[in-house]
């Protein structure tokens, strides 16, 4: 399939469905509609994509990969562990704008074992690779000696499930994202004001 990433239409098709799955879930968004909107023939998404799943899992591939690729970048510059806390936060505020709550709930709710499967398995890869580095950041004093490193990503899985919680979203208007980025602020920041505010 690696052949076919240069391929106009199979560009089209991939960045049309993020569009669509990013603002109605994959669930509700059919073949026919993705490849209506990225203007090409059924024929042609079959060619690339045996099936919607598929072409979901590349969207999701995709989207990690920019987070990877990104992250790497940030935590390479020579810059605090603090301020790289801040520009995560600001990188996770930018990914998840206008982020559904159907997208949401389909990628964690299960309702396709295999997407949920690759979604977890590409989030342990990630997990680990951020885990390693706040560990790092630890033993240089950037993170309190007393914080369990795996705590942090404890509370991160819990969030995962929250997410999906009707009640949580609607205490922030049904916006998933600031529920995201409430859960990060209270994990990173806490309750007391900052210097800073």
């Amino acid at each position: 399939m690696s052949d076919h990433k240069s391929n106009p239409k199979y560009k089209q098709i991939v960045e049309t469905a993020h569009d669509l799955f990013w603002k109605f879930g994959i669930k509700r968004v059919t073949i026919e509609e993705i490849c209506s909107e990225s203007g090409v023939s059924k024929m042609t998404f079959y060619r690339f994509f045996p099936n919607k799943i598929e072409l979901a899992k590349v969207v999701i591939s995709t989207l990690f990969e920019k987070v990877e690729k990104d992250y790497k970048a940030l935590m390479s510059r020579d810059i605090p562990f603090e301020e790289k806390i801040k520009e995560q936060v600001r990188l996770k505020f930018e990914g998840t704008v206008n982020i559904s709550e159907a997208f949401v709930a389909d990628v964690y709710s299960g309702w396709n074992d295999e997407l949920k499967a690759f979604f977890n398995e590409i989030t342990i890869r990630m997990v680990n690779m951020v885990r390693d580095d706040y560990v790092k950041a630890q033993k240089k004093g950037a993170i309190r000696k007393d914080v369990n490193i795996d705590f942090i990503f404890y509370l991160s899985n819990k969030m995962t499930e929250m997410v999906s919680d009707p009640q949580l979203i609607a205490m922030y208007n049904n916006n998933v994202q600031h529920v995201i980025m409430e859960f990060i602020n209270m994990m990173f920041y806490g309750i007391i004001p900052r210097k800073d505010e």
